[in-house]
């Protein structure tokens, strides 16, 4: 079945596609976005959710919703296959459908790096029903753990000091209370190991005093960090080191690191790299088809090394808004340049840290109320986009009550 075609397509509704399509949406182009999910949850708080945050406290957002507000198509699908001659993509719904665009930002996905055991034994936190999924792992552990003879912290372990497993285990950490169910009859409590192969934490983080401010705050809640120990094998109950070391685990959460989604290596139109990742020029267009663009985790440009954060694919899906229109109209788009506008990590109730990269490059270290504002206005900068000014209002004047009442 095939519909008529849209100017752009848009695969994809994380922070880049759905940002992109709101933009264009808002600049009169007419755009089918399409994404297996019926909502949009930011992904830097899907920890929060892991760790049993109510939806409602993160803003998810129904895509339909978003395409009826701002006048685009959305369709929920997944991408199959891509017919550049054709100009069309194929959805694992049996339909087609045609574009004068594309744009892919399918985001990406946890590599399980070769580890026995990780795939049967391990949850990952790719996207949101893996957070949900986890929440109930989670609570399944603090009841069989509550309930033995004699009654035992569950024990949690998540691999790997990107910030994903870092804000998760400072989450974990200082919201205790949120896992556990508070009408037990027994007292539940969580024993967090955070395992990194590195001898260095967090070795994503170039900044040395965000890595030791992380590692404090986190030794401060009670987290256990190992470093210098690369995962041999998961199990269902365990999990062991290549040195031989062995960590017991009633939940393991496997944060090691980020590839590209595994649409790359099953879509031979377009060519990818080992990682996974679409190889796109600096404009973002795809090396083999002006056409086609990638944002995000998906993509990857030799020649700039963009880290994998919703801080890129923001900025990337607002350069994209005005690149696809000129694209359309007949022009060359422009090569994207990433300003890092530094670095926020959420511990939920052990506070925020932060780092504000300024306009001359100097750097400015926040933390407590000042940081926790920041973390939260990169949030209400993203619901501006996709929900316009007087909803982010709203948002901007319950975080002024919620800080007020913590006081």
């Amino acid at each position: 079945m095939q519909e008529r075609d849209n100017e752009v397509v848009i695969v994809g509704g994380g922070a880049g596609g759905a940002e992109l399509a709101v933009r264009l949406a808002r600049a009169g182009c007419a755009l089918r976005l399409i994404d297996q999910a019926a909502t949009h949850v930011w992904k830097p708080r899907l920890h929060e959710l892991a760790a049993g945050a109510a939806r409602g406290e993160l803003g998810e957002i129904a895509y339909r919703d978003l395409a009826e507000q701002w006048g685009f198509v959305f369709e929920q699908a997944g991408l199959v296959d891509i017919d550049p001659a054709a100009k069309q993509v194929t959805l694992d719904n049996d339909s087609r459908r045609g574009y004068r665009a594309l744009v892919l930002a399918v985001g990406g996905v946890t590599p399980d790096l070769g580890v026995t055991g990780v795939r049967e034994h391990a949850v990952m936190l790719d996207r949101s029903p893996d957070a949900d999924a986890l929440y109930r792992r989670f609570t399944d552990a603090l009841d069989r753990a509550a309930a033995a003879e004699p009654a035992r912290a569950a024990r949690v372990v998540i691999v790997g000091t990107g910030l994903t497993g870092v804000e998760l285990a400072g989450y974990l950490a200082s919201h205790r209370h949120v896992v556990a169910k508070p009408d037990g009859d027994q007292p539940q409590t969580l024993a967090i190991h955070l395992v990194e192969a590195s001898d260095t934490f967090m070795p994503g983080i170039e900044d040395a005093p965000s890595r030791r401010g992380a590692r404090t705050r986190l030794a401060d809640l009670g987290v256990s960090i190992h470093t210098g120990c690369a995962v041999a094998e998961v199990g269902a109950d365990h999990v062991t080191s290549e040195n031989g070391e062995r960590f017991d685990a009633d939940v393991t959460v496997w944060a090691a690191g980020r590839i590209g989604s595994p649409l790359a290596a099953r879509i031979d139109a377009l060519a990818a790299n080992d990682r996974q990742q679409w190889l796109v020029r600096d404009t973002l267009q795809s090396r083999d088809h002006d056409d086609i663009f990638a944002l995000g985790d998906c993509s990857a440009c030799p020649e700039s090394d963009w880290p994998a954060t919703a801080q890129v694919a923001s900025q990337q899906a607002e350069h994209l808004a005005e690149q696809v229109m000129a694209y359309l109209d007949g022009g060359s788009p422009s090569a994207f340049v990433f300003r890092d506008k530094g670095l926020l990590m959420s511990f939920g109730d052990g506070g925020d840290l932060g780092l504000v990269r300024g306009p001359l490059g100097d750097d400015l270290r926040i933390h407590g109320q000042v940081s926790h504002a920041a973390y939260r206005g990169l949030e209400r900068q993203h619901q501006w986009v996709l929900l316009g000014t007087r909803t982010t209002l709203e948002g901007v004047a319950g975080d002024v009550f919620a800080a007020l009442r913590r006081r």
